[in-house]
């Protein structure tokens, strides 16, 4: 191979792994993939944060356990504290006041609902939030058509293009109700903070899309409203959020595809003023200077567990969710954006991964392969950490190191196919005589290509076909030769299936073993499922041969199981891996028996206890062999049991039974009505017809007094 040509090989081998990572990480399993690579993101977030100063700009007055116990409960709390504490703010020059509260009506004291709604109109810079929720027919909260009754959603709402306003969550339900007070403020933004797949807070839906009317979360009203915004498009190709004042464009926010902009957190909690709202409803007290208020943005929330505005962020499961609004503040007044790298660009970095990857590894060595891979991934991680600090430029860390691997892997695969030739090349040879499952013991253990062998338990399966030497005095040649191929290759195919070894074929007939050289399972079981399976597809196989007018093949099979020597039998310079013994032998008796009984497939009592319940059988009959003294008890194998049987075999299974029970107690009367009733169900029922012959017979000449029952086999 050139060094042209292998290098091109190498190169397109990194690059398809490349694709194959795309498309893994960006569909096959995406929210598994997209759960990783955020935790890399939240981890370069909390490695991103630096010791500073508590941020002044933004101060949070916190419903804190301070104010919860110097106050009384919260739920207590009258309205008036809250416009008490909106006209200090007000008053004390507070450039906004946000208040990361849902207020419902009290019912109770209504004056200080007016009150507060009076105050907040007045102050003219108060922001109240509103909150969106799902449907729930089983408590009778249908969707929303259109917004609270009463409320002056046209004064409070964006629009976009149709195209444009498509991409914004959508909502079911505006779960606000106190209108008056929404519509005395200065401006609304909603309060939903919607987690990443993982629960976790990283992006916030700038907009949200309620009855094709558009609002902003509260941060970034508060923020459209201090640049004097007036209207806002999206950007949907370049994932841009573009604001305008008088039709100039004034900036834009980066964001994903649905219009969310990444927060760019600036520390942990407290990161940000907090001061306690009783400190500031007792300002003049306790000596609370309202200078420091003048020309900051003020949130009114709470950092307390009981109240349920603590979300889950990158570096904190339980973050206050007024201090996650002060965050997208500062984000967006410092224009610190966080920007993600788009999908056409992550396509590209991992193709060229993965060029470099295959362009190298296709020749160097695999000490060095690994060690520049592993370098290549460290520093990888190195740089783009790095760049996300310096930048705020977010790329993606676990589809790379998976494109590295990937590619790793395929190049090496790609090199054992092709450096290993020689080796496949003799694999391939000797598996043309033996199994596969032989070809790699030897391989795995040369000290066994010797004669001599082992006992073990093993199974064995002889299959022959039923008047083959009728059919092909019937045939050419060629065309006997291509039907004998065609079913060799199919039964074969069953027998390796099922993890068995070919010992030989003579002729039409096949002679497998199961447990050796390497045991896999039950053997038993694997060499009665195969039998099953190569009755069920020679049948197949017959229908197919009947349209095209050739012979039908029939087979026979015998299965039996019992200790035999597993090994290489033959001579220095040939031999065969192959078992002999007493078991080997009775199986091979096994098959011919069948014709006795018009049965398909028998099987010895070893195969039927090491089987067990795996599978379904029926009692033959007492039998000795042709060459043997002992008699066995045979059977039919009709099934497996996780397959099951008709309701009709099973009834014939039982009948036949019952008749064998009475034959052998020498009622041949009861047997033959036995018998009679399964011939009823299947007419064809070889060893009913088998039996209720033997009846007939015995009826006429009954047997000796000392009869067992048991039959003896005359022919092979």
């Amino acid at each position: 191979m050139t060094w042209l040509k292998k290098t091109l090989i190498g190169a397109g081998l990194g690059v398809f792994a490349a694709l194959l990572v795309w498309l893994i990480t960006r569909y096959t399993a995406h929210d598994l993939f997209y759960t990783y690579e955020a935790k890399t993101y939240d981890w370069r977030i909390k490695k991103k944060f630096e010791k500073r100063p508590t941020i002044d700009d933004i101060i949070i007055v916190d419903i804190d356990e301070r104010a919860n116990q110097k106050l009384g409960k919260y739920s207590q709390w009258p309205r008036k504290y809250h416009a008490q504490i909106v006209d200090f703010l007000h008053r004390a020059g507070a450039m906004a006041i946000g208040l990361d509260i849902l207020y419902d009506r009290d019912i109770w004291q209504p004056d200080q609902d007016r009150e507060f709604v009076r105050t907040v109109r007045e102050a003219g810079n108060v922001y109240t939030a509103i909150y969106f929720a799902k449907a729930d027919s089983d408590n009778w909260l249908p969707v929303m058509k259109s917004e609270p009754e009463g409320f002056e959603a046209e004064r409070f709402y964006y629009t976009m293009p149709l195209e444009n306003a498509s991409r914004f969550r959508k909502e079911e339900r505006m779960e606000s109700r106190f209108v008056e007070l929404l519509n005395a403020s200065r401006g609304v933004g909603h309060v939903n903070f919607n987690g990443d797949i993982d629960g976790i807070v990283r992006r916030i839906h700038l907009f949200t899309n309620f009855n094709h009317h558009l609002y902003p979360t509260l941060g970034f009203k508060i923020f459209m409203d201090a640049l004097g915004v007036d209207s806002v498009l999206f950007d949907v190709r370049n994932q841009v959020m573009n604001l305008y004042r008088e039709n100039e464009r004034l900036m834009g926010i980066p964001t994903d595809e649905y219009g969310n902009m990444y927060i760019n957190w600036e520390g942990p909690f407290k990161t940000f003023r907090y001061i306690s709202f009783y400190d500031v409803l007792k300002a003049e007290e306790r000596n609370l200077p309202p200078e420091i208020f003048k020309n900051k943005i003020v949130l009114l929330g709470t950092s307390l567990a009981g109240l349920y505005d603590l979300r889950n962020v990158p570096f904190q499961r339980a973050f206050p969710g007024v201090e996650i609004h002060a965050n997208i503040i500062y984000t967006l007044f410092n224009q610190n954006f966080i920007t993600k790298m788009n999908e056409h660009s992550t396509f590209l970095l991992l193709a060229l991964i993965g060029f470099v990857l295959g362009f190298i590894l296709i020749r160097t060595k695999p000490l060095f392969s690994v060690a520049f891979s592993v370098v290549l991934g460290f520093l990888y991680v190195i740089v783009v950490t790095i760049i996300f600090f310096e930048q705020n430029y977010w790329i993606e860390i676990i589809s790379p190191l998976m494109t590295i691997l990937v590619s790793f892997s395929l190049i090496y695969v790609y090199r054992y196919i092709t450096e290993e030739k020689d080796k496949r090349f003799i694999r391939s040879t000797f598996s043309h005589f033996v199994t596969k499952s032989v070809v790699d013991e030897l391989l795995a253990n040369p000290e066994k290509i010797k004669l001599g062998g082992e006992k073990k338990e093993c199974t064995v399966l002889f299959s022959d076909v039923a008047g083959f030497t009728t059919i092909s005095e019937q045939l050419e040649p060629e065309e006997l030769v291509q039907l004998l191929n065609e079913y060799l290759t199919e039964m074969t195919n069953i027998v390796f299936k099922y993890d068995g070894m070919l010992d030989k074929y003579e002729g039409d007939a096949i002679m497998a073993v199961f447990g050796a050289p390497i045991e896999r399972g039950n053997h038993a079981y694997q060499a009665c499922a195969t039998a099953l399976e190569m009755q069920e597809k020679l049948s197949a196989m017959r229908e197919v041969w009947k349209r095209q007018n050739r012979p039908e093949l029939y087979m026979r099979i015998g299965i039996n199981t019992g200790p035999m020597v597993v090994g290489n039998m033959g001579s220095e310079s040939r031999f065969d891996y192959t078992v002999m013994g007493d078991a080997v032998n009775l199986g091979a008796r096994l098959e011919p028996a069948n014709k006795i009984y018009g049965t398909n497939i028998m099987i010895g009592e070893g195969t039927v206890k090491k089987a067990g319940d795996t599978i379904i059988v029926r009692p033959l009959d007492l039998l000795r062999v042709k060459g043997k003294t002992e008699p066995i008890w045979v059977y039919e194998l009709v099934g497996l049991s996780e397959k099951g049987l008709s309701d009709d075999m099973l009834r014939v299974i039982d009948l036949f039974k019952k008749g064998l029970n009475h034959y052998l107690k020498r009622d041949w009367d009861s047997a033959i009505n036995y018998f009679m009733q399964a011939l009823a169900i299947r007419e064809n029922d070889g060893p009913s017809q088998c039996y209720l012959e033997r009846c007939n017979f015995f009826k006429e000449n009954p047997p000796a007094d000392d009869w067992d029952g048991v039959y003896t086999q005359t022919t092979k």
